[in-house]
């Protein structure tokens, strides 16, 4: 194995680095937990907590603890324990931890604090990956537009695993964002670490290895001294399958139905169930790039069920951002980053190779995480976007940044502003 593939040429921004998070970045850390946690309040006591394919009351059997005592015959906690037990197994240690506060607290409040407090780590790591792409004054205000960002919000107010999932994308991006500052065999084999944690909780995270894979041919070509590393890092998600499969599986019973009895089954069972048309994939697109980011309205009627296990989805029409003030100048300030970034006039002539390396990675991962699921369940795409927000936003976030726009800052603090009310138009409305 090479001793150091990225080098210190891996550096996309010479200002990028820096020893320590700024004090500001705790302050945005705890903020984004505590409204977390208050919007799980609301979206429950307005039975809000079940859209877009959530399975809350699956995951709320975990508030009742003695979970590895109760799985046997509980159809949602086996289910669950089948494909996401990270989540499971966190949520297990922390109702132990804090079940003497379960006097004062009821159990499902502080199940809920678990995902509030899990979102609130991915925003850590989001920030952290700004804080080695962008310079400074970018930071904080980036770490902001992650935490409210609509997919990123919603899933750290309700127990789900998605937002699990999402936190530990993150800590694979900060974590090898870092080591191609400066590699060592400790950082790759922590990134290692959370790349087999992250396909645990879901076996699509294997799809990450795909950034540092596209990262190193564009940045070093086919050089196998460069990436054999990868080779070796790339098996955490075959050894996550055999866990799941071979470990995990053959402790729990047969489930009934057969989307549920393992991951094979559960690929063809949603695969060929699946709408695959056009009308399908421009309402994927719609939510994967746009809703993800931004709730094109403060409710989700399509297809929304009176039964108090299914929620509803948002009609997957792009010109219902036009029916506010507010999320119109969303749209705009969106483009005008996008333009900025894009636009030769602005670009900038600093974004070398290594800049380039990572932007194709974060987009060939996104590109292969949206192929994935609109073959898999097209009709869900808003369930399994929290992973790729910290890439669509990098993506962006990276050239405009180092664009030669007037007052970012500002347009970056207007945009926040607005993303909040928009967004909590949906959390907190009526």
């Amino acid at each position: 194995m090479h001793a150091n593939p990225a080098g210190q040429s891996g550096r996309i921004d010479p200002q990028a680095h820096r020893a320590s998070m700024p004090r500001s970045t705790a302050w945005v850390v705890c903020a984004a937990f505590g409204l977390y946690w208050l919007s799980s309040f609301v979206l429950e006591a307005r039975d809000a907590a079940r859209s877009f394919g959530a399975d809350t009351w699956h995951y709320s059997e975990l508030a009742q603890g003695n979970v590895f005592g109760r799985i046997a015959g509980n159809y949602y906690l086996e289910r669950i324990t089948r494909f996401h037990p990270v989540t499971v197994v966190l949520a297990a240690a922390w109702m132990k931890l804090l079940a003497p506060l379960t006097v004062w607290i009821d159990p499902h409040h502080l199940l809920r604090g678990l995902f509030a407090a899990v979102g609130a780590v991915g925003v850590w790591a989001a920030m952290s990956a700004f804080a080695a792409t962008l310079s400074r004054r970018y930071v904080v205000l980036f770490g902001i537009i992650y935490a409210i960002s609509f997919d990123i919000w919603y899933f750290s107010s309700i127990e789900e695993s998605k937002i699990v999932t999402a936190s530990l994308s993150a800590l694979y991006i900060a974590g090898y964002l870092r080591l191609r500052e400066r590699w060592s065999k400790l950082g790759a084999a922590t990134l290692t670490a959370i790349l087999l944690l992250a396909c645990l909780n879901e076996i699509v995270s294997g799809l990450l290895i795909v950034i540092p894979a596209v990262d190193t041919l564009v940045r070093r070509g086919w050089d196998w001294r460069e990436g054999s590393w990868i080779a070796v890092h790339g098996l955490a998600g075959p050894v996550a399958l055999v866990i799941l499969e071979g470990v995990i599986q053959g402790r729990l019973s047969t489930l009934p139905h057969a989307e549920g009895t393992s991951h094979f089954s559960l690929l063809l069972f949603y695969i060929a169930k699946g709408d695959h048309s056009f009308a399908s994939l421009y309402s994927f697109a719609a939510n994967w790039l746009f809703f993800n980011i931004v709730a094109p309205t403060p409710n989700a009627p399509l297809w929304a069920n009176l039964s108090p296990e299914y929620g509803g989805y948002f009609e997957p029409v792009l010109a219902n951002y036009l029916a506010s003030p507010v999320s119109v100048g969303l749209v705009v300030l969106f483009g005008v980053m996008i333009v900025a970034a894009a636009l030769p006039r602005y670009r900038s002539e600093s974004l070398g190779r290594n800049t380039t390396g990572i932007l194709l990675a974060l987009t060939a991962y996104a590109l292969a995480r949206a192929l994935f699921f609109f073959i898999f369940n097209p009709s869900e795409p808003l369930l399994f976007s929290p992973a790729v927000a910290l890439a669509h936003l990098l993506i962006i976030g990276i050239p405009f940044a180092v664009s030669g726009l007037p007052a970012k800052p500002m347009l970056l603090s207007v945009l926040a502003a607005l993303l909040l009310i928009t967004n909590g138009a949906f959390i907190f409305a009526k």
